[in-house]
């Protein structure tokens, strides 16, 4: 087209159209921009160095991802409110499209929570935080209470619930439990089980000592109670009323079985059963607790004693096997009374006063022999024994130091009386023989110094001083004769007179001598 010229009204029409088109995409471009403005404060991108892949970030208050398979439901909502942050994951499909299934959020109090929630709206776990410790609860169809899970100071804790809530089985870790009745601390592990109205039926307790097990019922948690440590095993059973008890123990030295009136640990009636490396025992215990029998037996020996009140032997037996068997009482004193042993070669029975230890009866039977011995303040008082010659009584006078002792004796054709000093001198004889009495005075050494004799028909005195004839007096069948002696022992009168110059002839012409 040449200067000056005008355009055609075709073309100006066509300029004029290029020209709106060119201002709406100015103004589209604006919009574009402003939008992208927009989408830049949500969406950064940084461009990776050295090829890598670019780095992107988004920024918004709420974020909505629907399903890839159907975009008019919401599969996930990101989203903050004025305590924190929140996520929903929703249930898929048109029927639960707006129900939460999992629900991940800040609470009022500041602390996260979560929770699971079924199709029908209704919690299926609860997961929160509690004084600083984690809590998880999980729940049945209707907001029914199934489990919670706890963590506490020092440990934590599992709860098995019914459906009003109360606990029917609770797992508990405590690492500063304290021991009743001691304040000792220790780790302990329990598990818990109760009925329907949370009362205990069993309880299993462990710690770094051993194991405890309690069996009951409503009202008695502990009817039955097992426990295990380090030294021995326990069992304990108690009645509904707690008025008797049983408890059975194991341990290395020893093991025991008791049935108790009332607990274990009251004083009161029991029996027990107790063996061990020191063999087998068992006790009787009257309803104060004092033990009135015990029996025993260890290597080749077996005991029974009966005690009193305060738990003192009264009755005592005992057998030694291959030595001895014995019987001892006390009764009603503190020392024994009455005691009998009886041993392969002798049997000996001791019976005491109860008021004076030393006054008794002792008597026994030694290879044959029997013997009896009466004592009073521990000294020997009356003596009867079996001799070589026959039986034997002794009596002994008040005072050991002084006291003489007086002897009566049998023998083979007659018996025999003797008296002695304290250190058993015999200071007088009086003895029956085949042919007749006698009497024999000593004197303080036991030396004789008067005899006096019957022999068959006849009758004699002698009288000696220190072994030498003095005085002698003969009754014969012929007539009396008496003689007198020098201190050497020599005739020196005789009557009636003999024959001076032979002194044998003087006995022969004695009236009745032969």
């Amino acid at each position: 087209m040449l200067r000056g010229t005008q355009p055609s009204t075709p073309m100006k029409e066509e300029l004029q159209l290029l020209q709106s088109s060119l201002e709406a995409m100015r103004a589209e471009l604006e919009e574009t921009k402003k939008r992208l403005t927009k989408i830049e404060k949500v969406v950064s991108i940084h461009e990776a160095r050295d090829g890598g892949e670019d780095e992107v970030t988004i920024e918004c208050t709420t974020l909505v991802v629907r399903q890839w398979n159907d975009r008019r439901w919401i599969a996930i909502h990101l989203g903050s409110g004025e305590d924190g942050g929140y996520i929903d994951v929703h249930h898929a499909g048109e029927e639960h499209a707006a129900k939460t299934a999992i629900g991940i959020g800040i609470q009022e109090d500041g602390e996260p929570h979560i929770q699971l929630r079924g199709k029908d709206w209704k919690v299926r776990a609860d997961t929160f935080i509690e004084n600083d410790h984690g809590t998880m609860a999980v729940l049945a169809p209707g907001n029914a209470p199934g489990a919670v899970m706890r963590a506490r100071p020092g440990g934590g804790s599992v709860s098995v619930l019914q459906p009003d809530g109360k606990a029917r089985a609770v797992l508990i870790h405590d690492e500063h439990h304290r021991l009743p009745g001691s304040g000792t601390v220790t780790p302990m592990t329990d598990l818990i089980f109760a009925t329907a109205n949370a009362k205990t039926v069993l309880k299993l307790s462990a710690n770094a000592d051993g194991g405890l097990m309690c069996v009951g019922h409503p009202g008695q948690p502990d009817a039955s109670v097992i426990m295990s440590r380090e030294e021995g095993a326990t069992i304990m059973l108690n009645s509904p009323a707690r008025k008797t008890s049983v408890s059975i123990a194991a341990m290395d030295g020893m093991a025991r079985m008791a049935a108790h009136q009332g607990q274990a640990h009251e004083s009161m009636a029991e029996a027990g059963i107790s063996a061990g490396a020191f063999g087998g025992s068992m006790e009787l215990r009257d309803c104060d607790g004092a033990k009135r029998l015990d029996l025993h037996a260890a290597e080749k020996a077996g005991t029974v004693h009966l005690c009193d009140d305060e738990g003192k032997v009264g009755v005592s037996l005992t057998h030694h096997v291959g030595s001895h068997s014995s019987l001892a009482m006390h009764g009603v004193a503190d020392h024994e009374c009455v005691r009998i042993i009886a041993k392969n070669d002798m049997s000996v029975m001791s019976v005491i006063a109860p008021d004076t230890p030393g006054t008794e009866i002792v008597s026994s039977v030694h290879a044959g022999a029997p013997f009896v011995m009466l004592r009073r303040g521990g000294h020997p008082k009356v003596m009867i024994n079996d001799g070589e010659q026959g039986g034997t009584v002794s009596a002994y006078g008040p005072d050991t130091e002084r006291a003489g002792i007086a002897t009566l004796s049998g023998g083979p054709l007659a018996g025999s009386v003797s008296l002695a000093s304290s250190d058993g001198i015999p200071l007088l004889s009086l003895d029956a023989t085949d042919h007749g009495g006698r009497l024999l005075i000593n004197n303080d050494l036991g030396f004789q110094r008067i005899a006096m004799g019957v022999y068959q028909e006849s009758a004699g005195l002698h009288l000696n001083h220190t072994g030498s004839l003095g005085v002698q007096a003969v009754a014969t069948p012929k007539g009396g004769l008496v003689s007198v002696c020098d201190a050497e022992g020599r005739y020196v009168e005789t009557m009636p007179q003999g024959d001076d110059d032979d002194d044998s002839q003087r006995w022969g012409k004695l009236p009745g001598a032969e």
